[in-house]
Order: structure tokens, then sequence, then C-alpha cells
């Protein structure tokens, strides 16, 4: 048997059981017998092309990731027993899209010849300690007390963090991995306060918790997960990190007993760019709230409907530097526009009205360009 088949093979057990397929499921979407699967797992019959690209399609994969042997994590989710039937299928799809998606990201980098650049910030979390930690990361990010989403995201990219919006189940708020490369999944469905929590939360985890191994490790946080010690520790960090105990301590000095108005709650939220149950959390931790009052302030948040693309705008939910190398790419005619989406599992439609947007933006500025250059030669 042949390496690539050899990598099938051992592959194709491990991505079944992700999918959370028996041999007899996986046989039966096919038309194949079980002994069939077990044999091609084993690696003592290989699947005809036909039956590779067959393979590909009941698993929701591509050929390229089934055969290829490099990055791929394995995504775990804690609260399955809570779930409903479709709730589980949708985290089981979203959980091999996002280690696909990892492979994605060390394909691209590999065809463009670019090396992957490691996250190398790592620390040890302590409780009475946080409030230097956050502050250490947010200088050492470059940072202000209060950032944005968009800076946030900005700033994790020009330390090696890919980090996707993606339309994810609702029940998952976020996923990180940390290995030879880092990337961050955060649930495009919820809104920007809660986004921008859910990416110094994964942050969290990514700084104090993975890549402690030789091997990738990876994390999922759960909507409203606060009794595992790990997610205690990520909530604590994000919440001084966007809402340091010294601004807020602030704050209340300026607002006093006005910060009992719901309204002025929200002013103070959207003065640090998260959601009015984050400042409340954080004033209860401090004294300054009862938490018996929690329903006075708490926003409530509906579930989204599912979504079959991960992506749909496509600047918007992509890294920056990782859509401008798989561009170079594409305009090198290296790749295809239906490899583009596949790489940002989103729809040829979208992907070929990006370009065609992109390719107008830019003979809009060479025209503008060649206007100008006409009027100075004419003056």
């Amino acid at each position: 048997m042949n390496e690539q088949n050899n990598t099938m093979a051992t592959r194709l057990g491990a991505l079944r059981s992700l999918a959370k397929l028996s041999q007899a499921d996986l046989g039966r979407s096919m038309g194949v017998s079980p002994s069939l699967i077990s044999h091609w797992e084993a690696g003592t019959r290989t699947p005809s092309q036909v039956q590779l690209m067959n393979l590909c399609r009941h698993l929701g994969i591509s050929l390229d990731y089934l055969l290829n042997e490099t990055v791929r994590p394995v995504f775990s989710f804690r609260a399955r027993a809570t779930l409903k039937a479709d709730q589980q299928a949708a985290v089981n799809r979203a959980l091999i899209d996002a280690s696909e998606q990892t492979y994605f990201i060390e394909a691209i980098l590999r065809m463009a010849n670019k090396p992957v650049q490691a996250f190398g910030l790592k620390a040890d979390f302590s409780f009475p300690q946080v409030s230097s930690l956050a502050n250490t990361f947010r200088e050492t990010l470059k940072l202000n007390k209060r950032a944005t989403l968009e800076e946030l995201k900005h700033a994790l990219a020009e330390w090696g963090i890919n980090v996707f919006e993606w339309a994810l189940p609702y029940q998952i708020s976020g996923m990180s991995y940390r290995g030879a490369l880092t990337v961050i999944f955060i649930n495009r469905h919820h809104d920007a306060t809660r986004r921008l929590f859910t990416l110094a939360h994964e942050l969290a985890h990514v700084i104090f918790h993975l890549g402690r191994g030789t091997e990738g490790e990876t994390s999922i946080s759960e909507i409203a997960s606060n009794r595992d010690p790990l997610e205690k520790e990520a909530n604590r960090f994000a919440s001084e990190f966007l809402i340091p105990e010294r601004e807020l301590r602030a704050v209340v000095q300026t607002f006093g007993d006005r910060l009992d108005d719901p309204s002025v709650m929200e002013a103070v939220a959207r003065s640090f760019h998260v959601s009015r149950d984050a400042v409340f959390y954080r004033l209860a931790d401090l004294g300054f709230c009862d938490w018996k009052d929690s329903r006075k302030y708490f926003t409530r948040h509906e579930e989204q409907p599912g979504s079959e693309l991960r992506v749909t705008k496509i600047e918007e939910q992509v890294p920056g530097n990782l859509l401008e190398t798989a561009l170079a790419l594409y305009f090198n005619e290296r790749v295809s526009s239906a490899k583009l989406a596949e790489w940002f599992f989103t729809s040829r439609l979208h992907i070929d009205e990006y370009l065609f947007a992109l390719g107008e933006d830019q003979d809009n500025t060479l025209a503008e360009s060649a206007n100008g250059h006409d009027g100075n030669t004419g003056s």
C-alpha cells in the first residue's frame, strides 16, 4: 500500500468517528457493505476514484483533506448529551469544518511558499495577577484599554492568529486551536459585543491553556459555560482584558447610583464595546451590583437559524492576510475560484461576486489614477 493510501486508511476511521457515523451508517448512505468500509479503514482494500469522491461527499470533506497528511486538529464538544439530534448533527458538522479549515490555512501557505507564523506568547494564569496579565497582553498587542472587535482581530493577525467569523450552531460561542499555527473561530450569529468577548475569551485559552503538549490542542466554548475551571479563567481574563477594573471603578465613581438604570448601564457597556450583560457581571464581581438583579440588565439572545455557508461576507469573516495570500494564488492562475470557495467555506456565487467587485474597484482606481495624471499633465 502506498503512502497516500495509508494516509487515507488512517484518516477515514478518524473522520467517520468525528462525524459520529458507524461503519454501518456510512456504508448504508454510500450503498456499500460495512465490511468494505472496514477493509478501507484497515488498508486491506483501496477505494476506487469514484468511491473516494463518494466518501468525501458523504463525509462532507474535500478529497485533498482526506488524502494529505498534515495539520488536522480534532475539536471535541463536551455538552453533546444536552443536544437534540439536529443540534448534534450541526455541531458535528461544524467540528469537521473547523478541522478542515485549519488544514486549508496550512495548504494555502504551503502553496504560496510562505512560512507558518507561530504564536509565541504563553503565560500561567493567576486570579490575583489577572489585572497585570491583562494589561501586559494589551500592551504587547498594542491595544487601547477599550478595544473594538476589529482592532483586536487586526492585532491578533499581526501575531499570526487567524480569526474567522463563522456561521456556527448557536450553542458554540467560539473555538480555538494552537499548534504550529493558531486559529480562532467566533460565532457570526452572535452580535458584535458578544463576538468581541468571545474573541478575548478564546485568546485566553490560547495564551493560558493550549499548546502545552507536543501536539496541537483545541478548545470549544459553549454558551453560558461557567462550570469548567478553565472556562472561568478565560471569562475572568476576558472581563479584565476588555473592562479593566481601574477603568470600571472610575465609571462607578462618575455615575454612582445611576448605574441602576439599564439605559445608563447600556451606555457604559457601549463605551467598552461590550454587552450590558458583561458589564453587569463585572460590576457584580466587584460588589457594585447584586447578582439577584441580573434579569433587570441582561439582554435576551435569540437563537439564530442555521446557515449552509460558514462565510457570506468574505472580507469581514476571513483573516485579511490569509485572504490576500489566497487571492494572489488565484490572480497568478494557480487556483480556481471554486478552490477559493472551498478554502473559505462559502459558495462559488459569493466568491465570483466578490472577485467581480474586486475587479471593478481595481478598474476604478486605475481610471481615477489615469484621470488625475492627465489633469496634472495639462496644467
